[in-house]
C-alpha cells in the first residue's frame, strides 16, 4: 500500500473515533511512550502526528524519535499509528502503559539531625512459576517493575518463561540470560498444549463501512452517474437535499490553522481521492468535505481527514470547485455528518450498528455499492494459537477447549451474503463485541473492516 493510501485509511478511522466516540487516556507525564506532542494525554493527535513522521510530512526530533516507535521495531510507520489509536480507544497495549510516579515523604524531627523517609514502593514478594508470554509481537523485559525502567530485551509471543519474583503486577524473570521485569498482564500461567487448526477471515470492504465509499462513487463516476447522484445515493433518506451555501466562509480552521476556504478545499481533496479519478468523483468528494467542515461550523481537527497543501491551478480539482463549491448535503436544513471510508463490502451499513451510537436517518445503510472484489476483498488466515493469543491481549478472555466454538451467535447485516456482512454483535469466548469493535478493539485493525465471514479449519 501506498503511503497515500495508508494515510486516506487511518486518517478515515481517526474521523470515526475523534468526530462520534472520543475516549482519550489523561494524566501522563510529558516524555511518555505514545504522547508525541507532550500534552499530558495519548489520543488520536497522537496518531495523526506518526503517521505524518511515517510518510514523511514531518520530521521528527530525537525525543519524538523514542516517543513515536511504539513497538521497537527501529522504525516509525503506520503500525506504531494504530497501536496509539488503539490505546487510546481501549486504554490497552502490549507497548504503552500508564505510570503511577510514586512520592515520598521526608520528616525532619527537632531533637535530631536524623531524617526519615518514608517510600510508597510496592514491596517484592518472591514466587516462582511457568507462564507464557501472549503479547503480540513480544513483551518488553524491563530492568525494573514499571514502563519507566529501560528495556533489557523483546521476548517473543509464546516463549515461556518462570517468574520468580512479583512487585504490583510486575513479574521478575530471566530471558536469554538477562534478568528483568515483564508486565503480568500479558503472561498467562502455565504452559498448555497449542490449539490446532486455523481461521479463514474473508473480509470486504477498507473502513468502517459508513456512509460513502469512496471507491464506489469512482466507480459510479465511471459508469455515467453525476456527483449529485452519487451523494444522495449513499446519504440517502427523503429529507436529504443538496443545496447551496449562500454564506460561504472565507477561511476554514484545520488543526488550529486558519486556510482560504479553497486552499483546504483543494488539499483535502487532493489528499483523499487525488486528481487521476473521475471528476464527478471528485465532486461528490469535495462536496462531501466541503458538507463535513460546515457540520464543525468550518473549525476541523486535523485527526478527522486528510489534508496536503496542493497547487490545484489547472487541475480537475479546479474545475470541480469552480461548479460545485459551496454546495453541501442538508437534513432538515442542517448539515449532515458527511463521514465516508475507502471501500464497501456489497452495501453500506447502519451507522447505529457501526458505531452503537444514535440512529441517523441519512446514515442508515443498506445502499448497494458497486466496487469489484479485486478492490474490497480480502482472505486472512490466522492460526488457531494467533487467535487465542490476540482475543486474550485485546479484550481479556482466555479462549480453551474446541475453536470451532470461539465465535459464536454471529449476527451481522448480510452486505454480501447470507454468510458474509457487518457485524453487528458477536460472542467471542462468550463476551459478546459489537460493530467495528470487531476490527478496531477485537483484531487490533489486522483487518479491513468489520464485513467479515469466520470459517475454521481443524
Amino acid at each position: 500500500m501506498n503511503k497515500s493510501a495508508i494515510k486516506i485509511v487511518i486518517s478515515l478511522i481517526l474521523v470515526m473515533v475523534f468526530s462520534l466516540c472520543p475516549c482519550f487516556i489523561a494524566g501522563h507525564a510529558a516524555s511518555v511512550l505514545g504522547d508525541i506532542n507532550a500534552d499530558g494525554k495519548i489520543n488520536s493527535g497522537d496518531a495523526l502526528i506518526v503517521l505524518q513522521f511515517a510518510t514523511l510530512e514531518k520530521t521528527p526530533t530525537a525525543e519524538q524519535k523514542k516517543l513515536a516507535d511504539i513497538n521497537a521495531d527501529g522504525s516509525i510507520n503506520s503500525t506504531d499509528a494504530l497501536e496509539i489509536l488503539i490505546y487510546s480507544t481501549s486504554g490497552k497495549s502490549p507497548y504503552i502503559k500508564t505510570t503511577t510516579t510514586t512520592t515520598k515523604t521526608t520528616t525532619t524531627t527537632t531533637k535530631s539531625t536524623t531524617t526519615t523517609t518514608k517510600s510508597t514502593t510496592k514491596p517484592t514478594s518472591s514466587t516462582s512459576y511457568q507462564g507464557t508470554v501472549t503479547a503480540d509481537p513480544s513483551l518488553r523485559l524491563r530492568s525494573g517493575p514499571g514502563t519507566s525502567y529501560s528495556v533489557l530485551a523483546n521476548v517473543p509471543f509464546g516463549a515461556v518463561v518462570t517468574i520468580t519474583a512479583t512487585s504490583g503486577n510486575w513479574g521478575k524473570t530471566t530471558y536469554n540470560g538477562k534478568t528483568g521485569w515483564v508486565s503480568l498482564d500479558y503472561i498467562s500461567k502455565g504452559t498448555t498444549k497449542p490449539q490446532s487448526g486455523t481461521f479463514t477471515i474473508t473480509c470486504y470492504g477498507y473502513g468502517h463501512g459508513v456512509g460513502m465509499s469512496q471507491y464506489g462513487g469512482i466507480y459510479y463516476a465511471d459508469s455515467g452517474w453525476k456527483y449529485d447522484r452519487i451523494l444522495l445515493h449513499y446519504y440517502y433518506s427523503d429529507k436529504t437535499k443538496l443545496v447551496k451555501d449562500n454564506n460561504m466562509p472565507a477561511t476554514v480552521k484545520y488543526g488550529g490553522v486558519s486556510y482560504p476556504l479553497k486552499t483546504y478545499i483543494a488539499g483535502s481533496v487532493f489528499a483523499e481521492t487525488g486528481t487521476s479519478c473521475n471528476i464527478e468523483a471528485i465532486k461528490s468528494q469535495m462536496v462531501a468535505i466541503y458538507t463535513f467542515a460546515k457540520y464543525y461550523n468550518f473549525n476541523v481537527s486535523s485527526s478527522t481527514h486528510a489534508y496536503k497543501a496542493f497547487d490545484y491551478k489547472g487541475t480537475k480539482i479546479e474545475q470541480a470547485m469552480n461548479a460545485v463549491l459551496g454546495e453541501y448535503l442538508s437534513y432538515d436544513g442542517k448539515p449532515i455528518l458527511a463521514v465516508y471510508c475507502s471501500s464497501m463490502g456489497g452495501k453500506n451499513t447502519n451507522v447505529k450498528d457501526a458505531w452503537l451510537g444514535d440512529d441517523i436517518p441519512y446514515l442508515r445503510g443498506g445502499r448497494v455499492t458497486p466496487e469489484p472484489d479485486s478492490i474490497s476483498k480480502r482472505v486472512s488466515t490466522f492460526t488457531a494459537e494467533e487467535i487465542k493469543a490476540l482475543v486474550k491481549s485485546t479484550i481479556g478472555v482466555n479462549l480453551t477447549g474446541d475453536p470451532s466454538k470461539w465465535f459464536t451467535d454471529i449476527v451481522h447485516d448480510k452486505s454480501v451474503s447470507d454468510d458474509i456482512g457487518y457485524i453487528k454483535s458477536m460472542k467471542v469466548g462468550g463476551v459478546t463485541v459489537r460493530g467495528e469493535q470487531v476490527r478496531t478493539k477485537l483484531f487490533k485493525f489486522k483487518i479491513r473492516s468489520h464485513c467479515i465471514g469466520i470459517k475454521y479449519n481443524p
